[in-house]
């Protein structure tokens, strides 16, 4: 750390300790959060909320579309209308729409009704053998993130999954279940022509099939499929299994899509805080849609608006300010306008945004299910918020790797809420599917879900001290350091970090312990401080600055190839790759480890020096 950062990290600590109780907020604790919240969702009803979600959901909205640009259009005029300032950026994102796809049986005239995904070649025809593997049961220990993923990512290392599938060379793959991009990749390393999945239900779900993150770079665009993908239902797999039964099948495949640079554009509405350079709380959630997208997403952004308006309305009453996007890209070119702000404001993201909301599959007809999403610091606040807000009594779970998640390398602790249709009544079976309408949408299960959210951003907001909590985030680290130890065994030591980890939480507890009943905006950034090298370390792979791609992790994914130093003879090639790869992951984590111990060290000194 550079001594001038170290000063105007004492400087800024030592003013927030100097006039705590002064204009850092109006008022105490959970009256100033009541007193937000409590206006704010008595300002959004069912009826404005149905205004919005029928001028959006009228509309079809693949990104960069006439359809997406008139919800953007309707967002935008209303926000003006009430003086909400909104800025709209223009940029081209890399996308692709799927247009048609064929699945035929040469010479029986056989055809099955399929689709293509975003990001398939574009095939006119191919004619191969089928082979059917089922349901590709030991793939899914690759979406975890067990180590494995890493090596699916990296220079063509083989992996125990190409080892114990036969050679696909000039073949097409059946597989059972949703298309994934992490079949997608390993199918196309064992040979496959083309990808053949079959819908486990009756129905087709558009998707989209590549591990890429937002637009594409030099480091990942090789990772954009190179053969056709396509998607049947159930009962055409069915039939496609009874004629392979019979003995060997050619079958006819053909893909067209639509990939390249499309124009977007993203609405971006700022409320400020209690004073214009106030920290704010990034709120966002996506536009576009498949098809008319009713529940994924326009009530969300319905929610979004009134929010916006209504925290707007509140001004007066917030400590932070109030951010709210609502993001092209999300559907057809995987997060790219998430990704695309993330990397335009990395600076002001970094040096002022506080946390990320994100919302998703509002607003579900039959929704009865509560949860909630998040990293390890505002995991406490989903689970209070649920309690408080339904009764429900969840503990908040760490997120995957989707839902435009695209701040992980800026360190920004994540929240999610969820409310969901249960499984046995068919889940959001619409999901991704033309059936996605309007009538989906039940307005009351929307008001309870705004009001969830107008909860969770009233306490981000208000809050004298910004709600993080810092000891649960070390604790999450230790579990992962412990977990990654008992994986290595003797065969890699992470003792140095197991210590940094033990001193960093006994300093984290003391912090909690001593903070002042006034906040502001320089405690916001000293807590931020601490947390965005542990945030890093925890769920972001490698480097920060590109973002890693769209598959599951682990906790601590840098450590995850320590699996393969337990499965693998010491003398191989593949476990002497892994061991450098992790040295340097080590030196990564005790680097973060480092720098947040010497943050929390700062802030301590003074809090306790005040405290005396």
């Amino acid at each position: 750390m550079k001594v001038i950062d170290t000063l105007a990290a004492l400087t800024m600590a030592a003013a927030f300790l100097a006039c705590a109780g002064g204009d850092g907020g109006r008022e105490d604790g959970e009256s100033a959060v009541s007193a937000l919240a409590n206006a704010v969702t008595e300002s959004v009803t069912s009826q404005s909320l149905e205004a919005h979600a029928r001028a959006i959901v009228q509309h079809e909205r693949p990104s960069g579309s006439t359809g997406e640009n008139a919800a953007i259009d309707h967002v935008v005029q209303t926000l003006r209308a009430a003086g909400v300032a909104v800025e709209v950026h223009t940029f081209e994102a890399y996308a692709s729409d799927p247009i048609s796809a064929i699945v035929e049986i040469p010479r029986t005239g056989l055809s099955f009704e399929a689709i293509t995904v975003s990001f398939s070649a574009s095939v006119p025809e191919l004619v191969a053998p089928v082979v059917d593997l089922g349901e590709l049961n030991d793939l899914p220990s690759l979406e975890l993130g067990t180590g494995e993923r890493l090596v699916l990512e990296g220079e063509g290392i083989e992996s125990p999954f190409t080892r114990s599938h036969p050679d696909l060379s000039g073949s097409v793959a059946l597989v059972e279940g949703l298309p994934r991009n992490a079949a997608a990749t390993v199918l196309a390393r064992l040979g496959a022509e083309g990808i053949i999945f079959v819908n486990p239900e009756e129905r087709l779900n558009d998707l989209i099939v590549t591990s890429t993150w937002g637009t594409p770079s030099l480091l990942n665009y090789h990772r954009l499929p190179d053969l056709p993908v396509v998607e049947i239902r159930k009962s055409a797999g069915e039939a496609i299994r009874a004629l392979l039964a019979q003995g060997p099948l050619q079958i006819r495949l053909g893909t067209e899509t639509d990939s390249g640079w499309r124009p977007m554009r993203l609405a971006v509405a700022r409320i400020p805080g209690f004073r214009d350079d106030s920290p704010y709380v990034l709120f966002g959630g996506h536009i576009d849609a498949w098809h008319h997208g009713a529940t994924d997403e326009g009530a969300s952004n319905a929610l979004m608006l009134d929010l916006a308006l209504a925290f707007h309305a509140q001004q007066d009453l917030l400590n932070r300010g109030l951010v709210v996007a609502w993001w092209p890209g999300h559907s057809n070119a995987r997060y790219a306008g998430s990704t695309w702000f993330a990397d335009h404001f990395f600076e002001d993201l970094r040096n002022r945004a506080v946390a990320y909301v994100n919302i998703d599959l509002v607003g579900q007809m039959g929704a009865e299910l509560f949860g909630a999403s998040a990293t390890a610091s505002l995991a406490r606040l989903g689970s209070t918020v649920i309690r408080d807000g339904v009764g429900a009594d969840i503990m908040s779970v760490p997120p995957g790797r989707n839902s435009d998640q695209s701040f992980n390398g800026i360190g920004l602790p994540l929240l999610q809420l969820h409310h969901t249709r249960p499984p046995e009544a068919g889940g959001t079976w619409w999901w991704h599917t033309p059936e996605d309408d309007f009538d989906k949408i039940d307005f009351q299960v929307l008001k309870t879900d705004a009001d969830l959210y107008a909860h969770a951003l009233s306490t981000l907001l208000a809050s004298p001290v910004l709600p993080v909590d810092l000891t649960a985030t070390v604790r999450a680290l230790g579990d992962a350091l412990a977990a990654h130890q008992a994986t290595a065994g003797d065969r890699f030591d992470l003792s140095e970090g197991v210590a940094l980890q033990a001193e960093l939480l006994q300093r984290a507890g003391r912090i909690q312990n001593a903070l002042p009943g006034h906040g502001s905006p320089g405690l916001d950034a000293a807590l931020l401080r601490i947390l965005r090298p542990i945030s890093r370390i925890l769920y972001v792979p490698v480097t920060p600055y590109h973002p890693d791609s769209g598959v599951g992790w682990s906790l601590l994914p840098g450590l995850a190839p320590v699996s393969i130093l337990s499965n693998e003879r010491s003398e191989s090639d593949r476990f002497r790759f892994a061991e450098a790869f992790l040295i340097r992951e080590r030196n990564r984590l005790i680097e973060a480890l480092d720098r947040a111990s010497r943050e929390a060290g700062h802030l301590l000194e003074l809090l306790e020096s005040q405290g005396s």
